[in-house]
């Protein structure tokens, strides 16, 4: 059952003040001394609460998107995640920081780029809007809207319409030289200039697994190569048949369920099947297919929520392009399972992908990192990740064969570490380091005093063995020794993307 949040706040303040929780908690929508933004790549988004818990005090609040549906609780947290709480006193933070109420917000709406070209130019974005008459409280996390405009949307460079926030650091899967366009840029903007880069303190955190992945109705035994896969994403293969010749019945065109523009993950796909932005004199790129490519086309609707443009996939080909790694998940389970799947674009516009338009599952790949293994129960969801160069169901949670002959190389964390699954990326985190003045017309301040002290202590964590023991991740040498710990990979490609995997041990 809802509550509305303010008057939930009030009763649970006056629970904690008899107790001692009351001298370490803040009230969930009182003013933090210290307020900090996080923008980008969903790839943290997982241990987000792990880092929470051992930076703050119990009792810590959650707050999440509800991605406009107010009454669906379903589909919250897609987009945003913040937590506010006290940070702990004692050594295990910075001395700095001990005691201090933070109230720490993380974006993941549009993924990576989101945490590269905003942060370095101070833009003003969408943001969770945190108040005690915009949220509501649902199973202990408080559902909240957004508020501010994005690039590329009308309004967006006039400070009394654009009501956003400026991310104060960013995080991509790859570094921020790899956001180029025409492939790798978000709705509406173009690429960093040289001089805005350079504003850009860039700091290496750790290793990322990528993975592939079909629906259940591609059989466990379905060879997929790299060279097939790609050929998918780029629209040269349009039908199952031309992967799999006993794929002849049911819907057996491809559904390519892939992620917008300016996403971390979909630029890591960009890069390993599409050679993009890597191409030399002697080699060029294969431009990946996008939603527009797809057979049908639009066939109704105006874009809004309430009556979105509509996508017939029994047309054949269709592609989707979604905002998040979750809105990918979703489109896998929605094709598998013949459910309408619906999102809203980076074009600010709402989409129906009409899956209920057939009774036969349909058959999708998509563009998804590791850490979405969280979520990979094949019973459950419709869809698996699959050995790359072979066949079969790989489950990343407990490094086993789930299914198929299990020919080709699992993404398992033993062959990221040991080189021999070389389709990782290194994710980066960067903030300004000088200050910058946006469309808006602010002033921006390059980050300093407790901001940066906090942004640094979060980047450590997220960099340190510790906090990489998920089957998806691992930190880098040689800042880590693997000999030392099982967590820390052998092998770097020392921030650049472009450049072949260099075995340290």
């Amino acid at each position: 059952m809802k509550i509305k949040a303010i008057a939930l706040a009030c009763s649970a303040f006056g629970v904690f003040a008899s107790g001692h929780v009351a001298a370490q908690t803040p009230a969930p929508f009182s003013t933090p001394e210290l307020k900090v933004i996080l923008s980008g790549a969903t790839a943290p988004d997982n241990f987000l609460v792990q880092i929470a818990t051992g930076l703050f005090e119990a009792g810590f609040h959650r707050f999440q998107d509800n991605n406009g549906t107010a009454a669906n609780f379903g589909d919250d947290g897609r987009g945003y995640n913040a937590f506010y709480g006290r940070v702990k006193n004692d050594a295990t933070v910075p001395a700095t920081l001990r005691g201090r109420t933070v109230l720490f917000v993380k974006r993941s709406r549009g993924g990576s780029v989101w945490g590269v070209n905003p942060v370095a130019r101070a833009s003003r974005i969408e943001t969770l809007d945190i108040t005690s008459t915009t949220c509501v409280l649902e199973a202990t996390i408080y559902r909240c809207s957004v508020k501010g405009l994005d690039p590329g949307l009308a309004g967006f460079a006039n400070p009394a319409l654009n009501l956003g926030e400026v991310s104060d650091f960013g995080v991509s899967d790859v570094e921020p030289a790899m956001f180029k366009g025409p492939f790798n840029v978000e709705f509406g903007v173009s690429q960093l200039a040289a001089a805005e880069v350079a504003r850009l303190e860039v700091k290496p955190v750790n290793a990322l697994s990528m993975g592939i992945v079909a629906t259940n109705s591609v059989p466990a035994d379905t060879w997929l190569s790299r060279s097939a896969y790609g050929a998918m994403l780029s629209g040269t293969y349009q039908d199952w048949s031309q992967v799999d010749p006993s794929i002849g019945s049911g819907n057996t065109q491809v559904v390519v369920c892939r992620r917008v523009q300016g996403s971390g993950t979909q630029t890591s796909y960009n890069w390993f099947f599409n050679n993009f932005p890597c191409q030399s004199d002697f080699g060029g790129t294969v431009p990946p297919s996008r939603m527009t490519d797809s057979a049908s086309g639009i066939t109704g609707g105006t874009g809004t929520q309430a009556d979105p443009f509509t996508i017939d996939p029994t047309a054949g080909f269709t592609v989707v392009e979604n905002s998040g790694s979750g809105n990918v998940r979703d489109c896998l389970r929605s094709a598998q399972n013949n459910l309408d799947h619906n999102f809203r674009g980076d074009d600010g516009n709402w989409y129906r992908v009409q899956f209920s338009n057939s009774t036969e599952p349909f058959r999708a790949i998509g563009t998804l990192s590791g850490d979405s293994a969280s979520s990979a129960n094949p019973s459950q969801n419709g869809w698996s990740f699959r050995y790359l160069d072979g066949a079969g169901v790989f489950n990343i949670n407990n490094s086993t064969l789930a299914g198929g002959p299990g020919t080709g190389m699992a993404p398992s964390k033993a062959n990221m570490i040991d080189g021999k699954y070389d389709f990782m990326v290194e994710l980066t985190m960067q903030y300004r380091k000088v200050p910058a003045v946006n469309e808006q017309g602010d002033n921006v301040a390059a980050l300093s005093g407790l901001k940066l002290a906090f942004v640094n202590e979060f980047i450590k964590r997220a960099g340190d063995p510790a906090f990489n023991a998920s089957p998806w991740v691992a930190a880098l040498p040689p800042t880590f020794d693997p000999t030392s710990s099982p967590n820390v990979a052998k092998g770097t490609r020392f921030g650049n993307t472009c450049s072949p995997m260099q075995m340290l041990f």
